[in-house]
């Protein structure tokens, strides 16, 4: 038997049979009464079940038979139970009971299965059945008989045979020869120099991501876990939200205000969080900022947890000494999330950029400019599902994309609207220029990073920043906010701000980093929508010229 739908499940870790239950398909004898399997005959078979919860990892489901008997153990969520040899006898129930020991959870689907592996056969007199009978009696010389016993042999055999699949390994040997002949004349002399070189990336094959309007949910609660309440696709009329690099993602989600007017009501910005759920995955997570209740539709509007940089002071006064800008990051990240009880430690990807010293001094400056000084530094970030990701995941392709994979034009650009290649930095106590060669231009720009301090943290600051900006960009691109195709081989996971991917068009071959993803869901259409960057390679091509003390 099967159950499909949502269902709210209160915490207290009480057990609750799943009610709803419907024949599973395959199993058209099932006898299904009061929401519990009934066997019809006596034997020992194999139990079976598996259940799906949305909102809530402290779910467990369990089998029961005859309403007391636990059958194994207790499973979370989209494991498999399964227990074999379970005797039963006709009459025997076995029902699916589901616990929270959580806050309020959300059960989305499951289904109990029983398999009948043996049965009580009666025997019968057949020709394959023998039956051996022998009595015999002794008479002593004045001595009376004892009382003979007379016993039966009985034996019963009953053979079943069933084919077994074999499986054996498959060897591929493919081998090639080249032979390349060549007359020359007689004394001659002949060098042979076969250079050969190959790179070669191993990308693993991504089914298409399954698009379905009635895989999204989503759920409200505070920032500690607190369920408030849930609307399901149903109730909703369309579902935005986005991920970005080193800046802050949103949502926006349209619903009826009939949908649910008690929780409409109740939500408060920043007090609560917004869930969004696509299946099982939460692909996105953020506090609420806006609740627009109008007569004909409601819409609620949030951000990931990065907007709190704009609601923080410096939360710490610390002077780091030769550090990654990623691990001076992370530490004042995972200030910032203690000061507003925000769950979870930032992910800090192993990749390490130049080191610096930085200072920060509590409350002198918002969080904000500070990660933007850190950006300059070679900080990368973003917010996947509420969580801090700091660091860069390198150039490794993550997939392999083609023009037929989005639903638009890729074009080939040359683009010089960002490119400077006479840079100067201004630091506390140090200022620095660094010159490029270009075409005997010089494009200037200044730019100040306040809280870096020290000649040589300057001067690295300058070129890395130099060098990144002084080229012409010549490359692919795939224009901003293009559609994939939905069957392209790419996976929600792997649709992060930083990740790099692989795209051929024309002949050419680019390597690109995902910079921003929206995706666009609705009861009519679901739209994923990209926006890519060449990875540009940054050569050490600037120079210092000129340098001075500030103030």
């Amino acid at each position: 038997m099967t159950r499909s739908g949502t269902i709210l499940i209160s915490s207290g870790g009480t057990w609750t049979k799943v009610t709803g239950m419907t024949v599973r398909a395959g199993f058209p004898d099932t006898v299904i009464v009061n929401d519990a399997l009934v066997m019809n005959e006596a034997g020992a078979g194999t139990v079976r079940w598996q259940q799906s919860f949305l909102a809530s990892s402290d779910l467990k489901a369990r089998v029961v038979k005859n309403g007391t008997e636990v059958i194994g153990s207790p499973t979370t969520s989209t494991a498999t139970g399964e227990v074999f040899n379970v005797p039963v006898l006709a009459g025997d129930t076995l029902e699916l009971q589901i616990s929270n020991t959580g806050y309020l959870g959300l059960y989305a689907s499951g289904w109990l299965e029983y398999v009948q592996t043996t049965q009580n056969h009666p025997a019968s007199s057949d020709p394959e059945i023998g039956w051996y009978t022998g009595a015999s009696a002794g008479l002593g010389r004045g001595i009376d008989a004892d009382a003979v016993d007379i016993g039966f042999d009985v034996e019963a055999l009953v053979g079943k045979q069933a084919p077994i699949e074999a499986s054996r390994p498959v060897v591929w040997s493919t081998s090639a020869d080249m032979y390349v002949g060549q007359k020359y004349d007689i004394g001659a002399e002949v060098d042979w120099e076969i250079p050969i070189s190959a790179d070669l990336d191993v990308i693993r094959k991504v089914e298409a991501p399954s698009q379905l309007w009635e895989d999204i949910a989503l759920t409200f609660h505070t920032v500690d876990g607190r369920n408030l309440g849930q609307l399901v696709c149903q109730q909703l009329s369309e579902v935005r939200w986005a991920r970005e690099r080193n800046e802050v993602s949103g949502l926006t989600a349209t619903v009826s205000p009939q949908a649910d007017p008690e929780l409409l009501e109740d939500l408060r910005p920043w007090v609560h969080w917004v869930s969004a759920w696509d299946g099982l995955h939460c692909v996105w997570q953020g506090p609420i900022q806006q609740i627009r209740i109008g007569r004909q539709t409601a819409t609620i509007t949030a951000k990931d947890p990065s907007t709190f940089m704009w609601r923080t002071r410096s939360p710490i006064s610390k002077t780091w000494s030769m550090t990654d800008p990623t691990s001076i990051a992370a530490g004042l990240i995972q200030a910032m999330n203690e000061l507003h009880r925000i769950p979870g430690e930032p992910i800090v990807l192993p990749r390490v950029t130049e080191a610096f010293t930085y200072t920060a001094t509590s409350d002198s400056r918002m969080l904000h400019q500070m990660m933007d000084d850190l950006a300059k530094l070679g900080l990368a970030w973003t917010v996947v599902s509420g969580r801090f990701i700091l660091g860069e995941f390198g150039t490794d392709p993550v997939a392999q994309l083609d023009e037929c994979d989005f639903l638009v034009e890729i074009e080939r650009l040359r683009d010089g609207t960002s490119t400077f290649n006479d840079v100067r930095v201004q630091g506390q106590n140090w200022a620095q220029t660094a010159v490029a060669p270009l075409a005997g231009l010089r494009l200037q720009t200044l730019v100040s990073m306040d809280d870096l301090f020290g000649v040589s943290n300057i001067q690295k600051a300058t070129r890395l920043y130099a060098n990144e900006v002084s080229a012409i960009r010549d490359s692919l691109v795939v224009p901003s906010g293009a559609s994939l195709h939905p069957q392209a081989p790419i996976s929600v996971d792997d649709l992060v701000p930083g990740k790099c991917v692989r795209v051929t068009a024309s002949g050419v071959v680019e390597l690109m980093m995902i910079d921003q993803v929206q995706v666009v869901a609705s009861s009519s259409s679901y739209d994923t929508q990209l926006t890519l960057v060449a990875v540009q390679n940054t050569e050490d091509v600037s120079e210092l010229v000129q340098e001075g003390r500030v103030g």
